[in-house]
């Protein structure tokens, strides 16, 4: 029986990857960088911080990320969209009284969530400034369980990467991952996963809702 689902963010609930291309080629610019590609955004979408920026440019500056956090997201997050079907299983995870949180190597994810409309949803939020180790580590999943009071047992863990499911194989969860990320299914089941779909919509029948 499941309790809890726990949702990554980008990739996962959001198709933020239009977005984040744009806001990283505004830095770019504000810092007079080379600019990226999309498939160069995707591949550091999964990466915190630090790891993130030095993916571009093979270095880092915490000035990028300052104006990246005050400035570009409030710009571009209005241009993340869910995925089709994402609102209709959270609203239908509620109605049926399950317990819903995002982990995500995101900083500040309630920040995020209020400006997407969909704060409303979810119990509670645990980004990567909120635990020593990021994703692909389990303490991300093992605080959510803390804060929500559920086992791992009968908790989900939705992702679309191998370090996705990584963390949920190291915290004892099932890990559902989606090949909406650009991972190969043989890659998210070597990484853990439990089950594969394609999209969020096609793992509905897993999530009980």
């Amino acid at each position: 029986m499941i309790n809890a689902i726990i949702f990554d963010l980008d990739l996962t609930l959001v198709d933020s990857l239009e977005a984040s291309t744009i806001g990283i080629n505004m830095v770019a610019r504000e810092f007079g960088l080379p600019e990226v590609t999309k498939e160069q955004t995707l591949k550091a979408m999964p990466l915190p911080d630090k790891i993130f920026w030095r993916n571009f440019w093979g270095t880092y500056d915490e000035s990028w990320n300052a104006f990246f956090k005050s400035r570009v997201i409030p710009e571009v997050t209005h241009l993340c969209g869910l995925y089709p079907g994402a609102e209709d299983i959270l609203q239908s995870a509620k109605q049926k009284g399950l317990l819903l949180a995002i982990a995500t190597n995101r900083v500040n994810p309630w920040i995020d969530l209020a400006l997407m409309n969909i704060a409303k949803y979810f119990d509670t939020a645990v980004g990567a400034s909120d635990v020593p180790n990021p994703k692909p580590e389990p303490d991300m999943l093992l605080a959510v369980l803390r804060q929500l009071g559920v086992e791992a047992s009968s908790s989900i863990y939705v992702g679309d990467t191998a370090g996705d499911m990584k963390c949920a194989a190291g915290a004892g969860l099932r890990g559902l991952g989606l090949l909406q990320g650009g991972c190969t299914q043989d890659e998210l089941m070597q990484a853990g996963a439990f089950a594969v779909r394609p999209t969020l919509s096609e793992g509905r029948d897993l999530l009980g809702c």
